[in-house]
């Protein structure tokens, strides 16, 4: 029997450092600890937020982005899209303009519950339409209910998605180790709390700060926590903008970025780029970067 995965604390161990294996077909890397990388331009930290289902909500939390400078992956049903109270199709292009695009299945079932060619038409399908309605491609994916089992990791890779989403909350600053199980650090009802201390940690490895949620909660449409507001997320976003420390990115220009890190050629003297995007390394206590095709002798 296929186990099964939810908002249940399945905790993996998290990558700190560089790794240089290629990433197989699991989503799971083996942890190589040769030096510490640096997210882009050097920076040391990153910042990631991540929402679902289309909500018409979401037109309000973008113009927020928009004045702040904050990234954002918006994962979406295309299967709602139209219908009262989401977003229409037309709106693609201009509204998440900056943005990621990324799956959430057509219908948003319950994905764990559905025979194999059923999962793939989900995700497939949705990929298909937010693609075309969009006008660029779509990579990622966000599981409905946070739920997945052992049969969608198999079935992933081959229907073209590069991470995947959970709903499971670390409230550390580490990247999932597995991208087909990607973990986030909270909820945006905890993330003034945890802001906090992202923007005050001092250590030596790479920070991610990860907040996902629905924009219709802000709302107070299906949250448990009607404290966290609109002047909540506008008060977090103000907190945490325009800092020289922190890379502002989505999931997707993120998972590229650390995959060119873990496809380094290591030999016995240098460490050469194989990728297409420059990479940044912390290498004996100074941070270099490192151009396509170049190399760096150790």
């Amino acid at each position: 029997m296929a186990r099964r995965y939810a908002i249940a604390p399945y905790i993996t161990s998290l990558i700190s450092n560089i790794i240089v294996q290629p990433p197989p077909h699991d989503g799971h890397y083996p942890l190589n600890l040769l030096c510490p990388y640096r997210f882009p331009h050097g920076k040391r930290k990153a910042l990631v937020m991540s929402y679902d289902d289309g909500s018409e909500h979401d037109r309000r939390l973008v113009d927020i982005f928009n004045r702040y400078g904050i990234r954002a992956s918006f994962h979406l049903n295309s299967g709602r899209l139209g219908l009262p109270h989401h977003i229409s199709p037309s709106e693609l292009p201009s509204l998440y303009q900056g943005y990621e695009i990324s799956c959430h299945s057509v219908n948003h079932p319950d994905l764990t519950q559905l025979p194999e060619e059923a999962i793939r038409r989900e995700i497939l399908d949705d990929r298909h339409a937010l693609e075309d309605w969009s006008g660029r491609p779509v990579r990622g994916l966000a599981y409905p209910f946070g739920a997945y089992d052992d049969r969608i990791l198999a079935l992933l890779p081959e229907l073209g998605i590069d991470y995947a989403r959970t709903v499971v909350c670390t409230e550390t600053f580490q990247v999932s180790q597995n991208f087909l199980r990607w973990q986030t650090t909270c909820h945006h009802n905890r993330a003034m709390d945890l802001a906090e201390r992202f923007l005050q940690d001092d250590g030596a490895e790479p920070a991610l700060l990860y907040i996902w949620g629905h924009s219709y909660e802000l709302d107070g449409f299906m949250s448990g926590d009607l404290s966290k507001n609109w002047d909540t997320m506008e008060a977090l976003c103000r907190y945490l903008h325009g800092h020289e420390t922190v890379h502002y990115t989505t999931t997707i220009e993120l998972v590229d970025y650390l995959n060119a890190i873990r496809r380094l050629d290591w030999s016995a003297t240098t460490v050469t780029n194989t990728a297409s995007m420059a990479v940044w390394l912390h290498w004996q206590g100074n941070t270099v970067e490192l151009q396509p095709g170049a190399s760096m002798r150790l």
